[in-house]
């Protein structure tokens, strides 16, 4: 049997890449915080669910975007993810490897933390 944080974190991932805002929504707590590492314009904190869609699904991130989860290690507390994340914008690609870690309460993500291997890499795509 599968730990219920780790449903959580596969629910939240399939609704995001289905681009179910509703579903995406419903599995965050009202107030969560999310914390991206790096020096890109999207590095920063972002504030309640209306904050935290907007980074995730808005319209400026990359084409032919794509996510693969390598590994999820989860406690009654917190989620560990590991993922690669790959796009295009116009001619120029990226491969993103990342660390995230999700604070957990009664079901619902609570806090992010998301630590990009190549933060320089990742700024001066977002940025051209």
């Amino acid at each position: 049997m599968q730990h219920p944080n780790i449903d959580l974190m596969q629910r939240i991932y399939g609704a995001f890449m289905a681009g179910d805002r509703e579903a995406v929504t419903s599995l965050l707590a009202p107030d969560i915080a999310w914390h991206n590492s790096g020096f890109d314009p999207t590095a920063g904190t972002y504030h309640g669910v209306a904050e935290v869609l907007d980074y995730l699904m808005g319209e400026n991130h990359m084409d032919d975007f794509a996510l693969n989860v390598v590994d999820i290690l989860a406690s009654d507390e917190r989620v560990a993810l590991v993922a690669r994340t790959t796009g295009r914008r116009g001619n120029k690609t990226l491969v993103n490897d990342f660390v995230q870690l999700a604070k957990v309460a009664d079901g619902h993500v609570v806090e992010v933390w998301n630590y990009i291997w190549d933060q320089r890499e990742v700024a001066a795509f977002m940025s051209g």
